[in-house]
């Protein structure tokens, strides 16, 4: 999985957020602010981690469980992929 190239993630005035740029600007208006466990699933995104990485790194950090760690990742994934932010990997080629 890979972070669309039509969206960038930054930290501004201590708020995570993922907005649209260039021409997806046209098509989507609106910029998201990241939660707390969204901004570490999108970085782990950026840094190469699968779901399963991705998963493990919310669990240890929050202290949750690993089945319920996964299901929350995989239900993110889900609703970036719908939006086009989240590319599956022969896709972001």
């Amino acid at each position: 999985m890979k972070l669309s190239e039509d969206f960038i993630c930054r930290k501004v005035c201590g708020e995570t957020l993922l907005m649209p740029i260039g021409e997806k600007t046209k098509e989507f208006n609106g910029i998201f602010t990241l939660s707390e466990t969204g901004a570490l699933l999108i970085d782990a995104i950026v840094k190469g981690e699968n779901a399963d990485g991705a998963a493990a790194l919310l669990a240890e950090q929050f202290a949750v469980d690993i089945e319920i760690a996964r299901q929350d990742t995989l239900a993110f994934f889900e609703q970036l992929q719908q939006y086009g932010i989240l590319l599956d990997d022969d896709a972001a080629d």
